[in-house]
């Protein structure tokens, strides 16, 4: 028999409990507030509808039978209306426009179409999707390109199984590597966008004010999510108390810039069907974007860092507050770079191809930065980029003082225990 040393986990004390829970208790309280204030109300409103479909057209999904290009040798530039798609047991024509032709269509492809009605004088249906029909030739006969003379019209590609097959793997990858946390990480995720497709969009939508939405929205992901992931305890209670800094001096910092830049004004047809149809401010919209698009972010470093003082905390029962704060925002200097750069990252390949176009125009590139909605992007990845800079060392600072609450310079952390060879 011999003795090893097992350390045991630093403890916060109970006066660093009250503070902490004295901090979050008001906040959960405003938070469950705003909820029940800025509920949507059940009344029906005005839907809108991307397609405006005419009388008798009706949205369908069915496979490719059929494709045969040698009728439309300029499909990838006209479309090609000689395409036989089997629709509800019943084989018709299909109109495939130009950009889905070079995007690759095959016999066996499930795509989503819009039903023609034969009986109309016209089909707007076709024309909600690719513009006026072409008149028909003299005699009645219509060409392999016209879209008024199919049955079907080509809305986009049935994506629901492959993006189906892809979150299954992502999500099971997650429950292998992680197991019971990455289970609950996942069960926040689905919480995370329950609150937005339930609460914050449609509160957006019927007119409440898209900031005091986005604040409430986002402290009711962050209370449930990091306790059902990280489960309940002072580290992470530290973390969420750096997170809900770093959203305050997000938000604060969106909506003093997105007034100063003057970035309320309609850049695109989105906002403007959002500004006519729902009366939405598109100033708040992007305020309120900013915060849902830091959260991901805050989250990371603010859980990290924590973790990275108890862990110092726990290999070096000697060290001070002050020696903890040092050593962790090492770490987290690292932690800041490394997002900085990934945040950056991110936002070029999600507007790769804006990107290109911009780059492709006469017009200085970090003049067109300056412009619409890229100025809007440009704003939104530096406003979170200053919150989780700032985030970092508040966290660090809060775990450092917590963690060190309960020991109050005792040295006798470890303890040791018989252990049997």
């Amino acid at each position: 028999m011999h003795f090893v040393t097992r350390e045991r986990a630093p403890r916060a004390s109970r006066r660093a409990w009250t503070v902490m829970l004295g901090l979050l208790v008001p906040l959960a309280v405003l938070v469950v507030s705003g909820l029940v204030l800025l509920w949507p109300a059940g009344e029906d409103r005005a839907a809108w509808d991307p397609a405006a479909l005419g009388e008798g057209a009706s949205y369908v999904s069915g496979t490719v039978t059929m494709v045969d290009l040698r009728k439309c040798p300029d499909a990838e530039s006209t479309g090609c209306a000689a395409i036989t798609a089997e629709i509800d047991g019943t084989e018709g024509s299909l109109y495939v426009p130009p950009e889905a032709m070079a995007a690759g269509i095959a016999p066996g492809d499930t795509v989503k179409a819009i039903a023609m009605d034969a009986g109309l004088d016209s089909d707007p249906a076709a024309e909600a999707v690719t513009g006026p029909a072409d008149a028909a030739p003299p005699g009645g006969s219509a060409g392999p390109n016209d879209p008024g003379a199919t049955d079907y019209v080509f809305v986009d590609f049935d994506r629901n199984l492959s993006l189906g097959v892809l979150a299954a793997v992502y999500a099971l990858l997650v429950v292998l590597v992680a197991g019971m946390r990455g289970l609950r990480a996942l069960l926040g995720l689905v919480f995370a966008f329950v609150v937005m497709l339930v609460f914050m969009l449609p509160a957006l939508l019927a007119g409440s004010p898209a900031v005091l939405v986005g604040m409430v929205a986002a402290g009711l992901i962050m209370l449930v999510v990091l306790y059902l992931a990280h489960g309940f305890s002072a580290r992470t209670t530290t973390a969420l108390i750096g997170t809900l800094a770093g959203v305050a001096v997000t938000g604060v910092l969106g909506a003093l810039w997105t007034r100063w830049a003057r970035l309320a004004g309609i850049y695109s047809e989105e906002t403007y069907v959002l500004s006519w149809s729902a009366g939405v401010s598109t100033g708040d919209l992007v305020v309120c974007g900013i915060l849902v698009a830091g959260l991901g972010v805050l989250n990371d470093v603010t859980i990290t860092q924590a973790a990275a003082v108890w862990e110092l905390a726990l290999a070096r029962p000697q060290a001070r507050v002050r020696e903890l704060f040092a050593s962790a925002m090492r770490i987290g200097r690292d932690h800041i770079a490394s997002t900085v750069y990934t945040i950056a990252f991110a936002f070029a390949g999600g507007g790769l191809t804006v990107l290109l176009l911009v780059a492709s125009s006469s017009r200085p590139f970090l003049e067109s930065l300056t412009l619409g909605d890229l100025a809007i992007e440009v704003v939104s990845l530096l406003v979170c980029s200053i919150g989780l800079v700032l985030a970092i060392p508040a966290t660090t600072l809060i775990a450092a003082v917590v963690v060190r609450s309960g020991e109050r310079g005792r040295t006798g952390a470890a303890r040791e225990e018989p252990v049997s060879r």
